[in-house]
């Protein structure tokens, strides 16, 4: 069952003075397997830094502050959990709620970290529901993760608004990743109520996930023409064995779903590959948000992976808070791997004010050493 939008009275939100904008963490089942060996699906290894980040906007100057944390979409990457030990399509809301229960286990210097955050008087936590977390419409993942932070979440399906800031995910924007939130569920012919998702997520969560096994970082090099040529190079039966599949997949959903026909399946294949390599800016989309609605001055996504400040005319500004996932670009301008710590720092001098937006980089305590092992 869909559960509609929570929100807090708007005296209490409104009295917020500061908003931490983060998204695209895609927390998996944990760094380690129980029994000590590497899930290399797992694509968020920043818990302590993230730790230190609540735990830095909950003392000092921000202990006496009313503080929300916005957790802005693909927070958690359900779409690439097995249950029971199958990758499927089929995404219930028992296995979803299983899978964050799963979450929390290989997670708890996290959850404890949003625990001893939203136990701070006057701080509050917000969850915009992404794409790769989408089983998060449901009630039953809700309740897991209110349960793991102990405290009320405010939950948003597609978009929180405040003070003239517009917050999104983003995937209601591209054909391939966009929900049908007239009809999130398929509920015809099954014991059970499925997600009904759209052609990007069934790429993720059935092919996606299991050429991740063979190569982990298949998701997270970019440009993607750059990377095709050099795993063609270097890599060349793995990467013509890959691209069979990649037609054999193409098939099976034009075959087998019909919804999806062959023009829609292929462009949408070459999409999804250039969405997770290259990304898009999104810049157009948020100059049409403002430009509809008078009342925003702010537009913030997630989604792209990007760090992004655009100006607009009439002084109105969006922004991409980015990732906290690594990436490798190949080109040479920025050429390596990277990673980035970074938010989007929302700033509410009083009621009658315009929200300041800042993005920052979580630079994190100093440390003398770190572990380069696994």
């Amino acid at each position: 069952m869909l559960l509609r939008e929570i929100h807090f009275p708007e005296k209490l939100l409104e009295s917020s003075r500061t908003k931490l904008v983060v998204s695209d963490f895609h927390l998996g089942t944990g760094r380690f397997f129980a029994d000590g060996t590497l899930n290399i699906l797992e694509d968020f290894l920043y818990d302590e830094e993230f730790a230190e980040f609540l735990d830095f906007y909950s003392s000092g100057q921000y202990a006496e502050q009313d503080v929300e944390l916005i957790l802005n979409g693909d927070i958690l990457n359900l779409i690439q959990i097995d249950d029971h030990g199958v990758h499927t399509h089929l995404i219930t809301e028992r296995a979803t709620a299983r899978a964050v229960e799963r979450i929390v286990a290989g997670h708890p210097e996290f959850f404890l970290a949003l625990k001893r955050f939203a136990a701070t008087p006057g701080h509050r936590i917000a969850y915009v529901v992404g794409n790769h977390d989408a089983g998060m419409l449901w009630r039953g993942p809700r309740r897991v993760f209110e349960k793991a932070v102990g405290a009320p979440v405010a939950f948003f399906d597609v978009m929180y608004r405040f003070h003239g800031v517009h917050v999104e995910h983003g995937q209601q924007h591209e054909d391939i990743c966009r929900m049908d939130m007239s009809c999130p569920f398929v509920t015809r012919g099954l014991p059970e109520p499925v997600l009904n998702l759209p052609w990007g997520s069934l790429f993720v969560a059935v092919w996606l996930t299991r050429i991740k096994l063979e190569r982990p970082h298949v998701d997270k090099v970019k440009p993607f023409p750059h990377f095709m040529r050099w795993m063609l190079l270097h890599d060349t039966v793995w990467a013509i064995s890959t691209i069979l599949r990649m037609g054999q997949f193409i098939w099976d959903t034009i075959a087998f779903r019909p919804r999806y026909r062959i023009t829609e399946g292929v462009r949408a294949t070459w999409g999804m590959l250039k969405q997770i390599t290259v990304y898009p800016c999104f810049d157009k989309i948020a100059a049409r948000i403002l430009e509809e609605n008078a009342d925003v001055t702010t537009v913030i996504f997630g989604h792209t992976h990007i760090l992004r400040f655009r100006k607009f005319k009439g002084g109105k500004e969006y922004y991409n808070e980015g990732s906290w996932n690594e990436a490798t670009n190949l080109e040479l301008g920025e050429f390596g791997t990277q990673i980035k710590l970074t938010y989007a720092l929302v700033e509410i001098p009083h009621p009658g004010a315009r929200a300041r937006v800042k993005l920052k980089r979580w630079m994190g305590r100093w440390k003398p050493e770190m572990d380069l092992q696994g």
